[in-house]
């Protein structure tokens, strides 16, 4: 794509809630790894407490701040950020992941070089520097029900046994793929115009799951791009609340199956997820007991956390939504 004399580049939207060193970082890393890019920063902020933004406005006056006074949760806080985006690219981050050197380059050049790709997305990698895995399938019964009876541990090289997540795939490759992680998606702005934003319904996860399947439904090719990498922490805002975001999690699939499968197989699916918990429940009680009884408090307070997290897997799969 040829382009325009001065036109930006790329948009990069960043939604933050209470992650301020976290997205001081994530800033900081793109500015020194795209230095010649024309490049517009948002951030998204979702009523931090922390001083996230003055903090941002701070230490990176050129960054356009969105400043909600409630958290609009991320699908929204994203489509807030798109919607003042000026570049050709649009370029989604999580507050929780670092560039790495070379990395909007390479996804902007890959984007450049193959118009009837819509989405990419880079190689995502633990603190350690280790491989995360950031493609999947589409959700189905099939790759629902796998890792449920713990078939991926198994067969963890079987494609046919992997689940959604693409565990045997070495991410050493480009690769198209169904669905990429939603920590950091780089976009075609006619891509994103044809296919409009992400679906509000949707308050945290799930979110890149229907777009990727709208960016497909649409014939828009989405791409894995290994060259291109970046750390992601993962559970930057998570961490702090595990048990009401699994329960933002489980709420979230059950309205992707339901907008996107047959109301038999809806129910399937609301099957499978609550026989996984319900077979979860035994061990992890064990171990909570047992971190009782040697007065180990950390274990302890952990697998408390982790049934109450069970509990509530069990509660809001079977709820409306």
């Amino acid at each position: 794509m040829e382009k325009e004399s001065g036109m930006t580049d790329l948009s990069i939207v960043i939604v933050n809630w209470n992650t301020r060193q976290l997205v001081l970082d994530c800033i900081r890393s793109i500015y020194e790894t795209a230095k010649e890019c024309r490049m517009q920063v948002i951030v998204v902020d979702n009523a931090s407490e922390d001083g996230s933004v003055q903090a941002v406005r701070q230490q990176f006056p050129q960054v356009e701040v969105i400043e909600n006074r409630e958290n609009l949760g991320f699908a929204r806080g994203n489509n807030q950020g798109m919607a003042v985006a000026e570049g050709r690219y649009l370029c989604l981050i999580n507050s929780d992941v670092v560039v790495l050197e070379g990395c909007l380059n390479h996804l902007m050049n890959y984007l450049d070089a193959h118009p009837q790709v819509g989405m990419v997305g880079p190689k995502l990698l633990w603190k350690d520097r280790t491989l995360q895995w950031s493609c999947r399938k589409f959700p189905s019964l099939w790759n629902t029900f796998c890792p449920a009876v713990g078939l991926p541990r198994l067969f963890p090289r079987v494609p046919f046994f992997s689940g959604e997540h693409m565990g045997y795939f070495p991410h050493d490759r480009v690769c198209q793929v169904d669905v990429l992680v939603g920590a950091f998606l780089m976009v075609r702005r006619e891509a994103y115009e044809q296919v409009g934003g992400m679906d509000e319904n949707y308050f945290m996860y799930c979110e890149e799951v229907d777009w990727c399947r709208r960016f497909h439904d649409a014939g828009w090719k989405i791409v894995f791009l290994p060259e291109a990498q970046a750390v992601h922490y993962g559970g930057g805002s998570s961490d702090r609340e595990p048990v009401r975001f699994f329960r933002e999690y489980c709420l979230s699939l059950v309205k992707y199956w339901k907008k996107h499968h047959s109301p038999l197989e809806v129910c399937l699916f609301r099957l499978i997820f609550f026989l996984r918990q319900v077979w979860r429940w035994p061990l992890r009680f064990v171990l909570y007991a047992a971190s009782s009884l040697l007065g180990k408090a950390e274990k302890k307070d952990y697998y408390r956390k982790k049934l109450q997290m069970i509990y509530t897997g069990m509660r809001c799969i079977f709820k409306t939504c």
